[in-house]
């Protein structure tokens, strides 16, 4: 599943902080602009941020900071907390992560895991038919004392090559509002003002993969959820998505998904 990833452009649509428990996760490669905060609570869950695997403990944190790309296994068990906080939600932070991240990622229990985790069941308690302004007040103060904490172990540092970051959010919003659009390496780099071999070598080392096949990952998914809410032919679904022959979009498809798209409506 290497290359099997996706940006979460619906997410970053999302203002919102959202806090929950899962049991046993597994979910395949995505990023996003959000922190995102992990706490097991019990057993172990392998993460891999940005193709580093990271062995998450029993009472252990791990950051994943923006657009680092992440997937989660679990071997046996687990059980987790997961944090998301958009950085429009707290603008107090947002100017400073522009600049800065996160000393550590992994963080084995820290001298104020019990005020840490407090807020995070906190945020997992809060109820859902209070004023929605009261509720977002209160989602906030919890957030910035978890951050607060977090940080103030942790620490900052500098974020070494921002313009590289900022090209990265612009190339990922420019393929999410134009992948069904025929894209061609040379239309695109012209765009950002690259040579191809010049932004292959930017994409490929950013994302890990080459552009060809994160274009046609979003083609995919897109064609997933035309095969569950239409009834057309794979052929109409296929062109609808991007894709100029079935051909490709059978070989694409598979090597997204692991099976063909009639396989696909099965699972």
């Amino acid at each position: 599943m290497k290359n099997n990833f996706s940006y979460e452009y619906r997410r970053d649509n999302i203002n919102q902080i959202v806090c929950w428990k899962v049991d046993n996760n597994n979910y395949w490669p995505h990023f996003h602009s959000s922190i995102e905060i992990i706490y097991v609570t019990a057993g172990e869950l392998k993460v891999t941020l940005n193709g580093q695997v990271y062995s998450v403990k029993q009472n252990n944190f791990l950051i994943i900071p923006s657009y680092y790309i992440h997937s989660y296994a679990t071997d046996i068990s687990s059980s987790a907390y997961i944090l998301i906080i958009p950085l429009e939600s707290i603008p107090s932070y947002k100017t400073t992560f522009s600049k800065k991240t996160f000393a550590v990622l992994l963080v084995e229990k820290p001298p104020l895991e019990g005020e840490l985790k407090y807020c995070l069941d906190a945020l997992c308690k809060i109820p859902g038919n209070i004023n929605p302004s009261a509720r977002e007040n209160v989602v906030k103060g919890y957030t910035y004392v978890f951050l607060g904490l977090l940080i103030n172990h942790v620490g900052l540092v500098d974020i070494t090559d921002t313009k590289m970051i900022s090209l990265a959010q612009e190339i990922l919003i420019y393929l999410q509002d134009n992948y069904l659009l025929p894209l061609e390496l040379d239309k695109i780099s012209k765009h950002f003002g690259y040579s191809k071999s010049r932004f292959s070598h930017i994409f490929n080392d950013f994302f890990d993969c080459r552009l060809i096949e994160y274009i046609n990952g979003l083609r995919c998914r897109h064609a997933l959820e035309l095969l569950r809410e239409k009834n057309a032919t794979i052929t109409d679904i296929a062109l609808a998505s991007g894709f100029d022959s079935t051909r490709t979009f059978y070989r694409a498809f598979q090597k997204c998904f692991g099976c063909t798209p009639n396989e696909s409506l099965r699972n």
